[in-house]
């Protein structure tokens, strides 16, 4: 049977209705689109809908820890949106290197997600409100001090008006992000600091996301790789004979400090290599 894990999820879920939802939703998305109703990016690390729903984008690898979550409740306390309303997505490698890597770091590791990019990551959910209520009070023609927001909603405190970030974001995204922003005092925070349902686990359990053992291009080659066991060790020599025979190889890369079997898919690629 040829099957791949993806594919083996999506149709599990659709015997319990799962895959209805997905439909629903997609068919909701296409219907805005269609409308002329687009997404607007505020910041970059935010994109809001006209719907209301808020894009955070997440700089660092979930790899099971609960960062992508913890990252996103950052922004959205500060940002003071609903947090049903919140869903992450992944910036782009390629736009982050074309925009000068306005995302910071984009590396993971020694649990140093939350600790070393908290404080940029309030600031922007902070810059965003701020945009957003002054987008507002232009609209009003009131002083932007005169309004609040609070879970997504705009407030004009002396009129009791109401707006929603939605229907401001467009004019909000046209303005010139303020360069000091006042944070929230923690005691003061009703999303950051709690324990919400994770938002990576549906997708993951649907088997949407797209991991790189995942990604298949045309005339694409594996390659598994034998590093020396001793650091800074070096090749001294290699004999390949057996691994160039396997069905699949394509050739054995040689470098001072591996070597690389190359073949058209990862496990006959590796299982030549122990033949090295």
């Amino acid at each position: 049977m040829k099957t791949t894990r993806r594919e083996f999820l999506k149709t599990s879920a659709a015997v319990g209705g799962g895959l209805t939802l997905e439909f629903s939703l997609a068919g909701a998305a296409l219907a805005q689109v269609r409308a002329g109703a687009a997404p607007v990016e505020v910041t970059h690390w935010l994109v809001i809908h006209p719907d209301e729903r808020v894009v955070i984008r997440i700089a660092r690898s979930e790899m099971g820890q609960g960062s992508l979550t913890g990252l996103a409740q950052l922004v959205a306390e500060e940002l003071d949106c609903d947090w049903k309303n919140v869903s992450t997505e992944f910036a782009s490698p390629n736009e982050h290197v074309k925009r000068k890597r306005i995302w910071g770091s984009m590396s993971t590791g020694g649990s140093a997600g939350i600790r070393s990019s908290h404080d940029y990551l309030r600031k922007s959910g902070a810059s965003a409100r701020e945009m957003l209520v002054s987008a507002a009070a232009a609209l009003w023609n009131v002083p932007a001090s005169e309004c609040s927001a609070s879970a997504g909603v705009i407030t004009h405190g002396p009129s009791k008006r109401t707006t929603t970030y939605g229907k401001v974001a467009t004019a909000a995204s046209t303005l010139e992000p303020p360069k000091e922003v006042k944070l929230k005092d923690p005691k003061d925070w009703k999303i950051a600091g709690t324990s919400p349902k994770r938002l990576d686990t549906p997708d993951k359990v649907a088997g949407k996301p797209v991991f790189a053992v995942d990604v298949q291009l045309p005339g694409m080659l594996h390659a598994s790789i034998v590093q020396s066991p001793v650091f800074l060790g070096k090749v001294k020599s290699v004999d390949g004979a057996a691994a160039e025979k396997m069905r699949g190889v394509k050739g054995i890369v040689r470098q001072e400090g591996w070597v690389a079997v190359v073949a058209d898919n990862w496990w006959r690629a590796n299982e030549a290599a122990k033949k090295l």
